[in-house]
């Protein structure tokens, strides 16, 4: 796996550094501040514990007024499994301190016919992403059997924790069109009721301020467009 990931930096147009720790990744260009550490681990629970050392680590190589607020930790964990990962790999990925940390989950199965995909198409890595994600036959087989399909789930995963991947999406009148087709659809829909609810209920408050809010008081303002919607 993690030859995959190095060779969709590499083909990102990142230098590699390699350090004891894992691999350090970053820019040529100056005007280009991110910056990724690519570690593996057998024991997700250890990470949190030890960033500290990852961070020092990586300065000491990239040490430039930048660095701290743009460093990434991505985390390369090989399962049997995808069952019962998921509160461990929020709870890392949520920690605000250092990195902004994101965690691939994967199996053996996966990258073996990924690999062997790549080698029957003929195809780099990052090319392969791009133009298999928008498929809609591997968006299928993802979807209809998530984590438990040949290598598409593991696509749709290494794009959503790698956003450097481009995704060549055209919308021919734009992104304003793409908005509002989506609201409008929403709206005709059997529950545009309750999207109109929330819209202006809770669009126009900040994340705190939702925070701040009972649980009993958000239950009562939806709990009635529910019953409608529903209806």
């Amino acid at each position: 796996m993690k030859t995959i990931i190095n060779n969709i930096f590499s083909q990102l147009g990142l230098s590699n550094k390699e350090l004891e720790i894992g691999s350090l990744y970053s820019f040529d260009d100056i005007n280009k501040k991110s910056y990724w550490l690519i570690i593996e681990t057998d024991n997700l629970i250890n990470v949190i514990e030890n960033q500290a050392n990852y961070f020092e680590e990586a300065k000491k190589i990239i040490n430039n007024e930048w660095f701290d607020k743009n460093v990434n930790l991505l985390i390369l964990h090989r399962v049997e499994n995808f069952e019962n990962f998921q509160s461990l790999v929020l709870e890392i990925e949520e920690d605000p301190y250092l990195f902004k940390k994101q965690i691939i989950l994967y199996n053996d199965s996966e990258v073996e016919k990924l690999n062997q995909a790549l080698e029957q198409q003929q195809q780099n890595i990052k090319g392969f992403i791009e133009n298999k994600i928008l498929e809609e036959e591997v968006f299928k087989k993802h979807k209809e059997n998530i984590n438990n399909n040949d290598y598409e789930s593991l696509l749709y995963r290494l794009v959503h924790k790698i956003p450097l991947i481009n995704l060549n999406i055209v919308q021919e009148n734009g992104l304003d069109a793409l908005t509002d087709n989506n609201r409008q659809k929403i709206e005709n829909g059997s529950f545009g009721s309750l999207n109109n609810l929330i819209d202006q209920n809770f669009f126009n408050r900040d994340v705190e301020n939702i925070d701040e809010m009972n649980a009993d008081i958000i239950y009562d303002i939806l709990l009635p467009t529910l019953k409608s919607d529903e209806n």
